[in-house]
C-alpha cells in the first residue's frame, strides 16, 4: 500500500475552516480508487491517503493541491475584497 501525508498550515482557524468545507464535497467523491482522511486542527489542514496503486496516490496528492490552491486563491480574494470595501 502507498501513501501520503500532507499537514498544510495557513494563517488563520477562519482560514482553514473555510479551505477544508471548500474541499470536502471533493474529498468525499474522491473515495474511488483510493481512501482518505481530511481533518482540521487549528490553523492546520492535514490528508492522509492510501492507494494500491502509485498513479492513483499521484493523483490524488495533484487533486488535493489543485482543490486547496483553487479555494485558497478565491479565499484571498474575497478578503481583499471585504477589507477594502
Amino acid at each position: 500500500m502507498n501513501y501520503f501525508k500532507l499537514k498544510i498550515d495557513l494563517s488563520s482557524e477562519e482560514e482553514a475552516k473555510i479551505l477544508y468545507e471548500a474541499i470536502y464535497l471533493e474529498h468525499i467523491d474522491s473515495q474511488i480508487r483510493s481512501k482518505a482522511k481530511m481533518e482540521r486542527e487549528g490553523k492546520s489542514i492535514k490528508i492522509y491517503v492510501e492507494a494500491e496503486d502509485l498513479s492513483i496516490l499521484k493523483a490524488s496528492i495533484y487533486s488535493y493541491l489543485r482543490w486547496l490552491t483553487v479555494a485558497q486563491n478565491i479565499y484571498k480574494i474575497c478578503r481583499r475584497v471585504k477589507d477594502n470595501g
